[in-house]
């Protein structure tokens, strides 16, 4: 598990030339180590590296095992660009592919990456010159489970100077260390909610992206694996059927929380855990369930609850006095939110929470 880093020695990886001669640099830099464990941690983290990079646009994504990408946030781009990279074009990323072959962390041009092949052809030709980009430079971050954080710069008008990599670097370091004590906050995170002083990794856990990878597997989750075949072949089931608990043996039962859109190590995945006891929920999961219902709005939980006593559009549209083509937009924000395709899985997810 990476280690907290001090802000004051992350200032001290970082010197008082080129791009960090200005307060915006170092008033960024503050911005995102407040963000430490947050949602908004990899916008203001791209938002620290645009601030010694001119540019035009930006995108951060996750890039995972098979050829998986997650966009995580965009600057610049109209929404139908982003769509097009999630839905098409993320699978032809030179930079992903890239990635994948060497798993070199650090700063990354266009030149590095771009090839002959089709599949960067198609890339270059069709994607940027719709994406309106002439340029590309990024950096690679390592996270959990074979996969990074990859933070891109682009240009709309020329090329980015060689000049560019040195500035890069130099700021790397410190992004680089803001990066590990998010992901120890994000790690940390689970600890708390298992309210026990025990390490993490001797809890039943695992956590999985929406593909179905498996970014973290505690040391005991591994075992059970090893014990109860079962638990391996409802892997598929735990990503496709949206249940939130799942029976092993006669002793031991699966519970399943599903991870917002903004939970940058595996975003829409699942954190999976086991319980010994037939009777009730371990205290950690139940605690799990109730904050992940912690960010939505007043409005979102209002009409969630509806849902839950399976009132319909129009019913809640006039229960909480607005318009039922507002209720429908609000389902789908929550369909969203929780990575569900229906009412149905939406009331699977949270059968078992109170919703208040």
């Amino acid at each position: 598990m990476p280690i907290l880093c001090p802000t004051s020695l992350l200032m001290g990886m970082i010197t008082t030339s080129g791009p960090l001669e200005t307060a915006n640099w170092y008033a960024t830099f503050g911005v995102a180590a407040k963000s430490i464990g947050s949602s908004d941690f990899y916008r203001q983290l791209l938002r620290l590296l645009g601030c010694s990079v001119e540019h035009d646009y930006g995108f951060a994504v996750r890039y995972g095992k098979a050829n998986t990408t997650d966009v995580l946030h965009t600057t610049g781009h109209p929404d139908f660009i982003v769509e097009q990279y999630k839905t098409i074009f993320h699978e032809v990323d030179p930079f992903g592919n890239y990635w994948r072959k060497t798993s070199r962390k650090g700063f990354v041009r266009s030149s590095e990456v771009i090839n002959e092949t089709a599949e960067t052809q198609l890339y270059t030709n069709v994607f940027l010159k719709r994406a309106k980009i002439v340029d590309e430079v990024g950096i690679v971050l390592p996270a959990p489970g074979g996969s990074c954080i990859a933070l891109f710069l682009e240009s709309k008008a020329i090329g980015f100077s060689n000049a560019v990599g040195a500035r890069v670097d130099e700021v790397f370091p410190a992004i680089e260390g803001l990066h590990h004590a998010h992901l120890a906050r994000t790690y940390g995170k689970l600890i708390s909610i298992a309210n026990d002083s025990r390490n993490v990794s001797a809890l039943p856990i695992a956590i999985f992206d929406r593909h179905g990878n498996a970014i973290y597997q505690s040391a005991s989750w591994r075992e059970a694996e090893l014990s109860e075949r079962r638990l391996v072949d409802l892997k598929n089931d735990i990503r496709t059927t949206g249940r939130t608990e799942f029976g092993v043996s006669d002793s031991m039962r699966l519970r399943v929380i599903p991870l917002l859109d903004d939970f940058a190590i595996a975003p829409g995945g699942r954190m999976c855990a086991l319980d010994w006891s037939p009777v009730e929920p371990i205290g950690f999961i139940a605690e799990a369930e109730r904050r992940a219902l912690a960010p939505l709005t007043k409005l979102e939980r209002d009409i969630l609850a509806l849902i839950k006593l399976s009132k319909s559009s129009g019913q809640i549209a006039s229960e909480l006095q607005i318009a039922k083509g507002t209720v429908k937009n609000y389902k789908l924000r929550l369909y969203r939110k929780f990575a569900v395709n229906s009412e149905r899985e939406l009331v699977g997810l949270f059968a078992k929470t109170s919703v208040s």
